[in-house]
C-alpha cells in the first residue's frame, strides 16, 4: 500500500471517528429529537425485515411473537454498528504504522475492546491505542445507562395500559370505557382518568420522540397496544363530549389536545406516515354499534345518535387517522374502531360487553 493511501486512510479514519462520536451522542445522550444516519439506517432496515416477515405470517399471534424480538434486535444491531464504526475508524488511523489493513484492524479491535493483545510500541500508535481503549470503555458505560432507561420507559408506558385493560377489558375500546364506568356508577371518575392519560401522553411523546425504538417495543400482552389504548381513551373523551354536550368537558378536551400531540410525535420518526391526515376512519354503522353499547349500559346520553355522530366525527378527524396508520404499520393488536393491520385485512377483536359489572 502506498504512503499516500495510508495517510488518506488516516484522514478518513479521523472523520469517521468524529462522525461516530456525534452519532453516539445523538443516539444515547442528547435529550432531544436528534437521530444519527447510522442508527436511523440500521433501524429502518431492521423494521422493514421484521414487519415484512410478520405481515406474511398466517397467525397474528405468531406475528406478534416475532415482533417481540424486533426492537431488541434493532438495539443490538445499532450498538454493534456504532462499536464497529469506532473499530474501523481507529483501524484506518493506524494504517500509517501498520503492516497491512488486517494488522491495523486487529490492533484497533484489540484496543477498542480493551483486550490489549496487539500494540505498536511507538508514540503515535500508542496514543491511538489508549484513545481507542478509552472510547470503548466510555461507549460501554453509556450503553449500561441507555438500556435501563429504555426499559424503564416501557414499564411506565405499559403500567397504565394494563390498568385500563383490567378496568375496561381488552382490547381497549372507547364505548366500552364509558359503559364500564356507567355500570359501576363511576362517571364522576372519568375526569381523573383523562388527567392520568393526559400526563401519560406527555411522557410518551417525550420519550418516544427521543428514542423512536420505543414505539416498536411490544407490550407484555399480545391483545392490547399502547396506541390502541390511547385511541380508545381519546374516543371515550370525544364520545362523552358528543353524547353530553352540556357538561363540563375540560379534562376531556385537554386530553384530546395532548393525545393529538402525542400521536404526531410518536409517528414522526417513521417518516412514511403523513402528518396532515384528517379522516374519521370510522363508518356510521360501527358508530351505531358503540352507541348501542352505551345505551345498553345505561350511560346517560343527552343527544340523539345522529347529532352525536356529527360532533364525534368532527373531533375524531384530529387524531384517528394518524393513530390508525401507526397501528397499521406496526401490526398492533386488532381492536374496534382502529382500522386494518398490515398483512391481516379484516382482522378485529372486541372486548367483552357485560350487562352487569362490579369492581369486586
Amino acid at each position: 500500500m502506498s504512503e499516500f493511501a495510508r495517510w488518506l486512510g488516516f484522514g478518513v479514519g479521523v472523520v469517521l471517528a468524529i462522525g461516530t462520536v456525534v452519532a453516539v451522542m445523538k443516539t444515547l445522550i442528547v435529550p432531544r429529537r436528534s437521530w444519527s444516519f447510522l442508527a436511523a439506517t440500521v433501524g429502518r432496515l431492521g423494521y422493514r425485515v421484521f414487519y415484512g416477515m410478520a405481515a406474511r405470517l398466517r397467525s397474528f399471534d405468531h406475528a406478534d411473537r416475532l415482533l417481540g424480538f424486533e426492537a431488541p434486535t434493532v438495539i443490538i444491531l445499532t450498538l454493534s454498528s456504532l462499536l464497529g464504526s469506532f473499530t474501523l475508524a481507529f483501524g484506518l488511523m493506524l494504517l500509517p504504522w501498520a503492516g497491512t489493513v488486517g494488522d491495523a484492524l486487529r490492533e484497533s479491535g484489540s484496543s477498542v475492546f480493551t483486550l490489549g493483545f496487539v500494540s505498536t510500541a511507538t508514540p503515535v500508535p500508542t496514543a491511538l491505542d489508549v484513545t481507542a481503549g478509552a472510547t470503548g470503555m466510555i461507549f460501554v458505560a453509556l450503553t449500561i445507562g441507555y438500556l435501563p432507561s429504555l426499559y424503564a420507559e416501557v414499564r411506565v408506558r405499559e403500567a397504565l395500559v394494563k390498568q385500563l385493560e383490567v378496568w375496561t377489558g381488552k382490547p381497549s375500546w372507547g364505548p366500552e370505557i364509558l359503559a364500564r364506568f356507567a355500570l359501576v356508577g363511576g362517571l364522576d371518575r372519568l375526569p381523573a382518568l383523562y388527567d392520568e392519560w393526559s400526563a401519560w401522553s406527555a411522557r410518551v411523546a417525550d420519550s418516544h420522540m427521543k428514542y423512536p425504538v420505543l414505539t416498536h417495543f411490544r407490550g407484555p400482552r399480545s391483545h392490547n397496544h399502547f396506541v390502541v389504548a390511547l385511541l380508545a381513551v381519546s374516543d371515550a373523551a370525544a364520545l362523552e363530549i358528543a353524547a353530553r354536550p352540556d357538561g363540563d368537558h375540560t379534562e376531556a378536551q385537554l386530553l384530546l389536545r395532548q393525545a393529538v400531540s402525542c400521536l404526531h410525535d410518536v409517528a414522526y420518526p417513521m417518516r412514511r406516515i403523513p402528518q396532515d391526515l384528517e379522516r374519521v376512519d370510522l363508518d356510521r354503522a360501527d358508530f351505531r354499534a358503540g352507541w348501542q353499547r352505551l345505551l345498553a349500559a345505561g350511560y346517560p346520553v343527552e343527544a340523539d345518535a345522529d347529532t352525536a355522530w356529527e360532533t364525534f366525527a368532527s373531533i375524531r378527524t384530529h387524531y384517528a387517522a394518524i393513530a390508525d396508520r401507526l397501528l397499521y404499520w406496526t401490526i398492533a393488536a386488532p381492536a374496534p374502531w382502529s382500522g386494518e393491520r398490515r398483512g391481516f385485512p379484516g382482522l378485529t377483536d372486541r372486548p367483552d360487553s357485560p350487562e352487569v359489572w362490579t369492581l369486586v
